[in-house]
């Protein structure tokens, strides 16, 4: 095995990690908005979101992994779990340290949706867009690919996809939220007194018949209003 296998690996898995992530929240927005509807599949979008997760998961554990296995620069628990540990460029290793935890902290809460309130849950998935960007600043400022044309060409592509997602997110969420806002203004509240009966000219006579003509019921005590 060659000295340097386990840095190509750390980097391979990283880029790979990173690719995934981004595909995860650009399925995840397209999910949420439903942007392409009618042709989209929901059940499609919400698998193809978790699979990419996944694997973004099983990717940054391979990436820790070989950074840990290296000898070219000293890795290990303390460095890859403590922010500012490393000795080896401090704040970009700090930027992937935070966006562990983010990546544990939105996977975790993922597993456990059904049982945690549903403003929690949205609340931390929320950061998974922060997450992202850690990831890009940290790939850009840490790795040793950044002059590299190809990995600039992907890395080109991924910001581009993470920014649109990230604009049609907000953007058909504030649509959303401004339409749901206006159905609610224009739905009768169960709150809402209910109209007043339009007036009716008294009868010469009152009767019975006319009584419940009037009140739109029966006469019977159950039925009558008060």
């Amino acid at each position: 095995m060659s000295s340097q296998t386990w840095w190509y690996l750390s980097r391979a898995s990283g880029m790979v990690a990173a690719v995934m992530l981004v595909a995860s929240l650009v399925w995840g927005v397209l999910l949420a908005t439903r942007a392409l509807k009618p042709v989209d599949r929901p059940a499609w979008l919400l698998s193809m979101h978790r699979w990419f997760s996944g694997l973004a998961v099983i990717g940054t554990a391979v990436h820790l992994g070989a950074l840990v296995a290296d000898n070219y620069t000293h890795f290990g628990t303390r460095e890859i779990l403590v922010p500012m540990a490393s000795v080896w460029k401090p704040g970009a290793v700090t930027l992937g340290v935070i966006a562990l935890y983010l990546l544990v902290l939105v996977e975790a809460t993922s597993l456990l949706m059904k049982k945690l309130p549903k403003a929690l849950w949205r609340g931390v998935h929320y950061s998974s867009y922060l997450l992202v960007w850690f990831v890009a600043v940290h790939a850009g400022l840490a790795g040793t690919d950044a002059s590299n044309r190809v990995y600039q060409a992907v890395a080109l592509l991924l910001t581009i996809a993470a920014v649109t997602a990230t604009v049609l997110r907000v953007t058909m969420g504030k649509a959303s939220a401004q339409r749901a806002a206006r159905a609610a203004a224009s739905a009768p509240s169960a709150h809402r007194p209910p109209a007043r009966p339009p007036a009716m000219p008294a009868p010469d006579r009152p009767t019975a018949a006319n009584i419940r003509a009037y009140v739109g019921g029966s006469d019977e005590r159950g039925d009558s209003p008060r």
